[in-house]
Parts: C-alpha cells; sequence; structure tokens
C-alpha cells in the first residue's frame, strides 16, 4: 500500500534523533499559534497586582540576562562601579566657603560606617539591568530619629503601589512594606502618618511601635515614558542581540558535538514495510519500528566518524517501489560560524549601554591602526556617568540636609581618571616655552602624579619663561641688576691678572691699558 512520507530529522543538540513528520506537523501549528496570537502581557510572577504597579519587563527575567551574555554584564559592572564605587568625598556647597570640620568628621564617619561606595554600586548596577534600583533608611528607633545606616534592597524584589508613596517586598512567603523618603511628611517635615510593615496598612502619625513602623526607601529610576514608577533598562532595545548570540553559541556547539557534521534529514517514500503495531497496542515494541532501526544506524556512525551509512528498507512486492533521500541542511558548516555576527551583536549590546569597549579590555584600533579611546572615554563619562552621579550625590546630600541639618557641605562621588598625562605634559611644555604657564602651576597640576615638591621660597617658580629665558631679560636686556658680588670678582680678577703681568716685566704700558679697557667694557655688559 502507498505510504505517506515520513520523515526524520537525526541532528540536535545532544546528538543524532529523529522525528516523524507528525511531530513536525505539530511544531508548525505551535509557531503559527505563537506569532499571530501570542499574549503581550507579562506571565505570573507570583505576585498579585491588585493594588500595585506591574512593571514594563519582568525583572527577574531581565536579571537572568546578565547570566546570558558576558558583555551585558560587564557593562553593568563597570558603570555602576565607575559611577558610584570609586569613592567620596566631602566639599564645601561653595569656594568661598569653608567646611565645618566638625561637620565633615560626622558625614565621613557616617557614610564610611556601611560602605556608601558599595551601596550606591549595588544600586546602580540594578537600576542598569533592571531599571530602577533601592536603598533602605534604617534609623535608630521611630520616625524621626537619627539614620544609623543605609543598605540596599535587590530591585526584582520591590513593587509600587499604586498610591505612589508604599512599597512592597516580596521574597517567597515573607512580605515587607517600605515607605518612599518624603512621602509620609508634609513640607515642614511634620509625619502624616506611619505605615505597618507587615502588612502596608496605613496608620496615625507616631502610633505604630517601632518594631512594626515600616522603613523609608530611597528609589532612583532610568526615565520612560511608559512608566513613571517603573525605569527601562537600557538592554531592552539589545534583548535581540542577546538570543542571537545565544543562538550562534549554540549553533557552534552544536557543530562540535557533532563532529563537524552537517545536519541533514532523511525521507523515505514509497511501498515499504514497517512494523504493524503503534504505540498503545499490546506488546508494542519500539525497537522493531523501522524509525528505530535507522536512528540507531546513524547514531553508529557519530561514534565512528567517516564510516559508511547502510540503511536497509523493506519494501512490499518485487517491484520494491521505495524511495531514500538523504538531504544535507547546511553543506558549508565551518569553524567559528557567525565570527562577524557575534561582534555586530557586541556592538549592539555596548551601544545600548554606551559604553566604549575600550571599559571593557577590548582593543579597538581604526582602519588606520589608531584609537578613539580618549574621545570616546570623555563622551562616556559626561553622558552616562555623570548623570548617574548627579542622581545619587542628589540622594545623599539630600539626606545631609534633611537629616543632618548641615548646609554648609555636600557628598560628591570620586570621578574616573581620563586624563591623558602624556598629552598633558607636551602641553604644558609648549605653554611654557610661550610663557603662558609658571613653573610653580606646573608643579601643582602634576605634583601628585609624578612626586614633584613645590619650594616656597624660590621667586624663579613664579616666573614667566619664553624659550627657556625670563621675560624680564626678554624685554630688558641692560637693565638685569648683576648677581651679588659681580663687581668685586671682576675687579678682583683684573688686579691680579694686572699684578701679575707687571711683576713678569712680559708686558708694556699698552698692553695694561688694554687689559683694563677690556675689563671696562665686560663690566658695562653684564
Amino acid at each position: 500500500m502507498k505510504r505517506e512520507p515520513d520523515a526524520f530529522i537525526v541532528t540536535n543538540d545532544e546528538g543524532w534523533d529523529v522525528v516523524t513528520t507528525d511531530v513536525l506537523d505539530r511544531y508548525v501549528i505551535k509557531s503559527q499559534e505563537s506569532s499571530e496570537g501570542e499574549s503581550k502581557q507579562i506571565k505570573d510572577d507570583g505576585w498579585n497586582y491588585e493594588n500595585l504597579h506591574e512593571p514594563l519587563y519582568n525583572p527577574e527575567q531581565l536579571t537572568d540576562l546578565l547570566e546570558r551574555n558576558t558583555y551585558h554584564a560587564q557593562c553593568c559592572d563597570v558603570v555602576a562601579r565607575e559611577s558610584g564605587g570609586l569613592g567620596f568625598s566631602i566639599r564645601p556647597v561653595s569656594e568661598e566657603e569653608n567646611v565645618n570640620d566638625d561637620h565633615k568628621r560626622v558625614l565621613t564617619k557616617f557614610f564610611k560606617s556601611f560602605k556608601v561606595n558599595d551601596v550606591l554600586y549595588r544600586r546602580q548596577y540594578d537600576r542598569r539591568s533592571i531599571g530602577y534600583g533601592a536603598i533602605e533608611i534604617i534609623r535608630e528607633g521611630g520616625n524621626k530619629t537619627r539614620i544609623t545606616s543605609l543598605d540596599h534592597i535587590p530591585s526584582q524584589t520591590l513593587r509600587r503601589h499604586k498610591d505612589g508613596i508604599r512599597v512592597k517586598q516580596q521574597v517567597g512567603n515573607k512580605i515587607v512594606w517600605f515607605v518612599l523618603y518624603g512621602t509620609n511628611k508634609d513640607r515642614n517635615g511634620k509625619i502624616l502618618f506611619d505605615v505597618n510593615c507587615e502588612n502596608g496598612d496605613k496608620h496615625p502619625a507616631n502610633t505604630l511601635p517601632v518594631k512594626k513602623l515600616a522603613n523609608e526607601i530611597l528609589w532612583s529610576l532610568d526615565y520612560t515614558p511608559k512608566s513613571h514608577f517603573y525605569g527601562m533598562p537600557r538592554i531592552v532595545p539589545g534583548i535581540g542581540a542577546i538570543y542571537g548570540d545565544i543562538s550562534r553559541r549554540d549553533y557552534n556547539s552544536s557543530f562540535f558535538k557533532n563532529y563537524g557534521m552537517p545536519a541533514f534529514a532523511v525521507t523515505v517514500t514509497g511501498d515499504f514495510e514497517d512494523y504493524d503495531k503503534v504505540p498503545g497496542d499490546e506488546g508494542y515494541d519500539e525497537t522493531k519500528t523501522l524509525r528505530y532501526k535507522i536512528s540507531q544506524q546513524l547514531k553508529e556512525v557519530i561514534k565512528n566518524p567517516h564510516s559508511a551509512v547502510t540503511i536497509l528498507v523493506p519494501s512490499e512486492g518485487e517491484e520494491g517501489n521505495v524511495e531514500v533521500k538523504i538531504q544535507p541542511l547546511s553543506i558549508e558548516t565551518k569553524e567559528a560560524s557567525f565570527r562577524l555576527y557575534r561582534k555586530d551583536n557586541r556592538d549592539e549590546v555596548l551601544a545600548t549601554h554606551r559604553v566604549p569597549a575600550y571599559r571593557l579590555g577590548i582593543n579597538e584600533t581604526g582602519s588606520l591602526g589608531g584609537s578613539n579611546s580618549s574621545d570616546a572615554n570623555k563622551i562616556y563619562k559626561t553622558s552616562v556617568l555623570e548623570p548617574l552621579q548627579v542622581d545619587d550625590e542628589y540622594d545623599m546630600n539630600w539626606l545631609i540636609r534633611e537629616e543632618f541639618g548641615f548646609t554648609d557641605c555636600e557628598f560628591q562621588l570620586k570621578e574616573i581618571d581620563i586624563s591623558d598625562f602624556e598629552g598633558d605634559v607636551n602641553i604644558a611644555e609648549k605653554m611654557f616655552n610661550m610663557a603662558s604657564i609658571k613653573p610653580r602651576q606646573i608643579i601643582q597640576y602634576f605634583g601628585e602624579r609624578f612626586g614633584l615638591k613645590d619650594d616656597p621660597e624660590n621667586p624663579y617658580l613664579d616666573e614667566y619663561y619664553l624659550n627657556g629665558q625670563p621675560l624680564d631679560l626678554v624685554w630688558n636686556p641692560t637693565n638685569i641688576e648683576d648677581p651679588p658680588g659681580t663687581s668685586s670678582v671682576l675687579d678682583g680678577l683684573e688686579g691680579s691678572i694686572i699684578e701679575s703681568m707687571e711683576g713678569s716685566n712680559a708686558s708694556s704700558e699698552n698692553t695694561v691699558t688694554a687689559v683694563k679697557t677690556a675689563f671696562k667694557r665686560l663690566k658695562a655688559k653684564l
């Protein structure tokens, strides 16, 4: 009897296997269904969003992306580290004022007590990878007690309440509620209400015991017009590049697992005999099916590369009208396939974060062998890092004013050093020879870098020099005062020479007169 074609795909990630046409048909239907009726809603993530705002993107899935792409994880790390993790200082609010030493000492001790740079690093890491970040404010006791510490809260565990005031944290079956800093106070700092940390309920101000009082949160996000509560992580436009790179990786991995052999399909058509029982029948034995026999022969091939393939198909009747086709699915599979595709995916991920490849230790050279790392670092610093630092500094200075009452000083994060000292030295040398900069200014600029020491008593360090000559000598060469003792030295030298000549009778009176005249001229020039 005439049979419908049975197709067998014999290559997959785990080795060799066989897939029948009915299975392929089911996959085709699922693909059509997903493309035409795919849901745009976030799938169930274990949260009840009746009174909560739902994030634009599933935070847990966004954290998974960090484990799937090297460059995405490295970008999040380097941006968070270079924006908030390099150090801090307490400086005066204005250059005209000085910082109170007691204020500076109190703030420095406070921020160092909980390693503020580690806290800010983690919040920026969350913000870069998920779109928003949070810091918990810890107090001694009630609402008006002093702040003792700040701590990072993993952002994927937080959801915003629709009232814009409360924040819910959920980890497994445990739930804790928080309050956005400043939202439960009036302009004068008076507490308007309390929030129960266990259930999120509001209570009259100063009525809850300290153990049930919700802590406050400092919240930051990357702006998106789609949500005022959750930001959009930078990687969202590059998610396709991440999954494209995963497919490239899996494809190459499968290539090596299969000993470099191309994927192919086997089709058997015509009048052939197969096992007369189907799955579910009594006494069904899969090993007697044609599908199983072919798959076993092909699996033997993978164990013994370059061996011959023999496929025996029993036919019906004497004519044996059976056709077997082996169709390669990919012929020119080469080592390191999609190398350029990988670089394109990498560049797209870096572009979404706006991080130069140089910051990740990737050496990129131009077509002429040069590098634009200097310009790229400047753009990266001003357009990526500085806005993030401004946000963090604003929150810390908000606390300094509201909680400590200090108005003479402010918190400042340390910036990355993108100075090109070799270029600066060349510029300083040219400016020095053009009488545009003083030696003391050069020492002040390069002193810390090269260990230069200033000499306050040296007046020559405050002079301008033109091509190595002091300006006074350039403009008034005859008005320069003689160094101390010049006349006495010359007089003594003149007298010694004349005395020597007269004593030896080696010279006439005219010669002595000539020597005196020469010394007069020399004195006049000096």
